[in-house]
């Protein structure tokens, strides 16, 4: 059994993943990490950077405000973009 909580201290969401920052229980670190989107509202477990120990975390959800505003915001980006890809020189 996990012993270790780490608290979620803040998050952001990016088109691409979570941006969360994180205390451990046990060492009191605050530390940040990125989690895929598909994680959204899971209990994930991982290892505290810092003292290595095991322990879990709750990934807060996207209000349904909030998921409708990302969504605007990539179709307003796609539309200035003309839904071109960038080349990288």
């Amino acid at each position: 059994m996990t012993s270790t909580l780490f608290r979620l201290q803040s998050n952001r969401f990016s088109t691409d993943n979570i941006q969360a920052t994180l205390v451990c229980s046990k060492c009191t670190e605050v530390f940040s990490k990125e989690f895929p989107l598909d994680l959204e509202g899971q209990t994930i477990k991982f290892k505290c950077p810092v003292c290595n120990s095991a322990g879990e975390a709750d990934l807060p959800y996207r209000s349904p405000e909030e998921k409708e505003n990302f969504e605007l915001d990539l179709d307003l980006v796609e539309e200035e973009t003309g839904g071109e890809e960038f080349e990288d020189y």
